[in-house]
């Protein structure tokens, strides 16, 4: 940079001097304007409060340096929250060859052991069981406040019931259940043995637990504790290396009753309006009145612009994704040579390697390139845009395609394998330069689990939101007052990460940035082009309607200092109101969602929220054979009888046992009854004087003297497996039954 130093003026030179130390400090008597240090690009900053002074920096003259830790501070037990310290449980420790592995290897010399000397009294299943629904510590010796939801042993599973109180459920473990139990346990005892070096003993009980989130704030205005599973974040630990409490608790989350709301809504105290008109829109309170709140809110004429939605609907109607196997079948390639032309394919050149992919999708990095290719539960898709410049490659360069479609598995390609020796190095040469014309490599690469629109969408909202911009610029808002408005139709800026965390967007929702805090000016318009999920938050791509100083381009799809990404806790979803505080008239206008009854007979359902289905008693002792009860037939002279099946006596041993008698092996049936057509009307008139009641004195016509077919005694080879004295009772009995179904007749056997 020396050598551009004579192009500053002296004031640039001695600005990029050392100078003496400044001290800047508030003052709330002065109120001025600074000038902006870029004039057209930055605003400048009205309402300045900041004053400039020279800052002489201590001297250590007649002072000496105290050696050692300073009086007052908390060590061990008593350590503050989120410094670990092994003291809070009991234990000892000893040098010893224990393989302890940190680096994929276990350690040959002797290592620090720590072993855990808790009385096992304490982990016990039984006592383990009353510590549910209460807080607890886990993941010693780094201390992190839970819940206990649940406690297991090798054998049983205990919870509470669905309203808290109560003795706990035991629930056996299934067949599948009990290996895994044990396996999860002997897991836990391993990493702590060989990762932390640490004997905790052998693992008999788990607890399951839900992590702290933080703090939610109800609608009284109290703040409490709010728990719940937290992706990436284990859920179960060994009871011997849970800690009841601690000295130092974490003073982030200490829960707090609800303050008056004089206290926490003082006058002249900004805020948020959440009712259901001028949702939003920015307040100050002016008066107090019966435990509610007297505000003027900066009202907007007109419906609330939401362009993004309609934006985003038209983008994906117009840029549909296709799955890669249809893709490959339609341009005729090879399932994997499109995967390898489509991410990152090196080929040797002169022992060196050269990428010749497109760049598309990175399947090792969990990236991909946004409007091009997405990762669906399927497998990979592109766009209408991906699929034509896989055309443009396979039309400019069809030798070097086919030469990887001949060899689709290979791993290690050489350029002599696409072109001959001679040219080989100058159309490889000719295919960069192809691929830095379309900048493959400048692709927008985002996480496979982020949820972003691409640059053409994104400058599209960004014209509508300049377009909202200027049409309003006049102003036609004004401002109104309200009285009797509840706490919870008051947002402070200061509660949103305690009100706001529980928010869903969609690309194209509008939004509001409503904390007093961060990079971006309270009180912003903005609209959602991007969703990327963490463990703890998700974070959310804002397209804001202005510009202002700390906003960036967003990876160069919006222009500078338009874009930034907030936590969705930060802004207030205005397409999708999730918060909002409906008057009583407006709640009682709302409506109501009715759930419908059961209203099959025969089937349980609950009389109430806490009752809940329970098994259904075991049916009577089966009467008959089970072929009978299939039909439908019950037997006893008192049983209902079934519309439309006769009730059949039991045949006379007697009657008719030469002639209508089958073989009888291995328990098949020992006789065979037909009912003809014309038998139908005295069945029916039967059963109908059944269903009545009237039953006849002589009892139901029995049809055991009715004969047999001809075709009875009739010597058939049939199709049974042996042949019993001549007859042959299987093929004998699939022939009838075969005829039975061919004829106007109906077979029926004889319990």
């Amino acid at each position: 940079m020396k050598t551009k130093d004579h192009l500053l003026s002296d004031a640039e030179n001695e600005r990029n001097e050392f100078g003496v130390t400044l001290k800047f400090s508030y003052s709330p008597e002065d109120d001025l304007t600074y000038p902006s240090s870029l004039a057209g690009i930055f605003p400048d900053l009205e309402h300045c409060h900041c004053i400039e002074n020279i800052f002489e920096l201590p001297t250590m003259e007649g002072l000496d340096f105290h050696v050692g830790l300073s009086s007052g501070v908390k060590l061990g037990e008593q350590a503050l929250a989120g410094f670990p310290s092994l003291k809070t449980l009991y234990h000892s420790g000893s040098l010893g060859f224990h393989g302890v592995s940190v680096f994929q290897q276990d350690s040959r010399n002797e290592s620090m052991v720590i072993t855990l000397t808790e009385p096992e009294e304490c982990f016990k299943v039984d006592r383990v069981k009353e510590k549910l629904g209460k807080k607890i510590y886990v993941g010693y010796p780094f201390l992190a406040e839970a819940k206990i939801v649940g406690v297991s042993d090798e054998l049983f599973s205990y919870t509470l019931p669905p309203d808290g109180s109560g003795p706990p459920i035991a629930a056996p473990h299934g067949p599948q259940e009990l290996p895994l139990w044990r396996k999860k346990a002997e897991k836990i005892e391993a990493f702590y043995s060989k990762r932390l070096g640490m004997v905790i003993g052998q693992v008999e009980v788990l607890v399951y637990v839900d992590m702290l989130k933080g703090l939610k704030k109800t609608d009284e205005g109290a703040s409490v504790k709010e728990y719940s599973p937290i992706p990436g974040i284990e859920a179960e630990y060994a009871a011997q290396i849970l800690v009841d409490n601690v000295v130092s608790e974490d003073q982030r989350f200490i829960e707090k009753s609800a303050m008056a709301i004089e206290e926490e809504f003082p006058m002249g105290t900004g805020a948020f309006f959440l009712g259901e008109y001028n949702y939003g829109r920015p307040l100050e309170v002016v008066g107090h009145n019966a435990g509610k709140a007297e505000i003027w809110v900066s009202s907007q004429n007109g419906k609330v612009a939401d362009f993004g939605r309609r934006i985003v609907a038209e983008s994906a109607r117009l840029t549909p994704y296709i799955p890669s196997f249809a893709v490959a079948k339609s341009l005729g390639l090879n399932p994997l040579v499109l995967s390898k032309i489509t991410s990152a394919f090196h080929v040797i050149v002169d022992d060196v390697r050269v990428n010749l992919g497109l760049n598309l999708k990175f399947e090792a990095k969990q990236l991909k390139v946004l409007g091009y290719t997405r990762k669906s539960p399927s497998g990979w898709e592109f766009s209408s845009k991906a699929i034509q410049l896989i055309q443009q490659y396979m039309v400019k360069y069809p030798e070097f395609i086919a030469g990887i479609q001949r060899n689709p598995q290979g791993k290690e390609y050489a350029a002599t394998e696409f072109y001959p020796k001679d040219e080989a190095k100058s159309r490889i040469r000719e295919i960069q330069n192809w691929l830095k014309e379309i900048e493959s490599k400048s692709f927008e690469k985002v996480p496979l689990n982020a949820d972003q629109l691409d640059s053409e969408v994104v400058r599209k909202i960004e014209v509508a939101a300049d377009e909202m911009v200027q049409s309003n610029s006049s102003g036609t808002g004004k401002n109104q007052r309200i009285k009797g408005v509840p706490r919870n139709g008051l947002l402070k800026p200061s509660d949103t990460e305690h009100r706001l965390g529980h928010q869903h967007f969609t690309l194209g929702d509008r939004v509001v940035y409503v904390q007093d805090s961060g990079r971006v000016p309270i009180a912003t318009l903005g609209t959602v082009v991007g969703m990327m999920q963490t463990p703890r938050t998700t974070l959310l791509d804002v397209l804001f309607d202005v510009t202002f100083m700390s906003g960036t381009s967003l990876d160069n799809r919006c222009s500078p200092f338009r874009g930034s990404t907030v936590p969705i806790y930060s802004v207030l979803n205005l397409t999708d109101r999730q918060v909002i505080a409906l008057s009583r008239a407006a709640e009682n206008q709302r409506p109501q969602t009715t759930v419908q009854p059961f209203t099959v007979s025969g089937h349980a359902q609950p009389l109430g929220p806490n009752q809940q289905l329970l098994p259904a008693q075991a049916p009577p002792p089966l009467r008959g054979s089970f072929r009978g009860a299939l039909a439908k037939q019950i037997s006893g002279p008192t049983s209902r009888q079934t519309q439309g099946i006769p009730v059949r006596s039991q045949p006379s041993p007697h009657s008719d046992s030469n002639r209508g008698r089958i073989g009888t092996t291995r328990g098949r049936a020992t006789g065979l009854r037909h009912i003809s057509a014309n038998e139908n009307t005295q069945t029916a008139q039967g059963s109908s004087d059944m269903e009545t009641g009237k039953m006849r004195q002589s009892g139901p016509q029995s049809y055991s003297s009715v004969p047999p077919p001809a075709s009875l005694d009739k010597n058939s080879p049939g199709r049974g497996r042996g042949r019993y004295h001549g007859v042959s009772y299987r093929g004998d009995n699939f022939q009838q039954r075969r005829m039975a179904r061919g004829s106007n007749t109906i077979a029926v056997l004889p319990q």
